[in-house]
């Protein structure tokens, strides 16, 4: 299922999660004919959405988890933010402060420069997420500390937002192992004047500013108005 979800797919999901359990004639709202609903049912059933116990329709619970996301009242399912993690880490080379960098090589963003990033998977404590990303993606492991959470919308407009992302900005500081790259992005040790010479994410300073600092920020929140994403 997607998001285009069809008006009367929608408008049983709506009538089950307020009365799970139901007839075939008491979901059908909209008054179709009983092959045209029927088709409708069937879709639902197909995909794991709905099921039928005896003469009434259920809710699955990946139709509970699904229909959760619609809007009761435009019948549509929402969007929503994406949670996700940004890590990066810091050594010392030379006697000069370096970050742990990654330029993306897919998009959206492809060729941007900024730390490593991953979504938080579904049952997944964002800690494990930085963990995981980390080795995954730089062959490097470290125990990740949290030093800010941002909240960061980006596209031409807060009309047209493109990128919605809940980011948790982690910080390894006793990193170990040797540093590779993979197909999703080159990694890179650099100092913080090395970092401002590169096309580095849009809104990425502010992720940058709290690993510099090392001072926990909270929550933040920012829109960036970036054209092409």
């Amino acid at each position: 299922m997607n998001k285009d979800l069809h008006e009367v797919q929608a408008s049983i999901l709506r009538e089950l999660l307020f009365h799970n359990g139901t007839n075939f004639a008491s979901l059908n709202k909209s008054g179709l004919t009983n092959d045209h609903f029927t088709f409708h049912i069937k879709r639902l059933i197909k995909e794991g959405i709905v099921e039928k116990k005896g003469k009434l329709y259920f809710l699955t619970q990946k139709g509970k988890q699904y229909a959760g996301k619609l809007d009761i009242y435009g019948l549509k399912l929402e969007m929503f933010g994406t949670p996700s993690v940004a890590i990066t880490a810091k050594k010392i080379i030379k006697g000069k402060v370096h970050y742990l960098i990654q330029q993306r090589l897919k998009e959206p963003l492809y060729g941007y420069y900024g730390f490593i990033n991953g979504k938080v998977k579904f049952g997944e404590f964002a800690q494990e997420t930085a963990k995981r990303e980390l080795f995954e993606e730089t062959g490097l492991t470290g125990s990740p500390e949290i030093i800010a959470v941002q909240h960061r919308l980006r596209g031409p407009n807060r009309n047209e937002v493109k990128l919605d992302h809940y980011f948790f900005i982690y910080l390894v500081k006793n990193i170990k192992g040797k540093l590779k790259s993979t197909d999703e992005g080159k990694n890179y040790w650099k100092t913080e004047d090395e970092i401002q010479k590169l096309n580095t994410f849009p809104g990425f300073e502010k992720s940058l500013a709290v690993a510099i600092a090392e001072k926990a920020v909270p929550y933040a929140e920012q829109f960036v108005k970036v054209e092409n994403i």
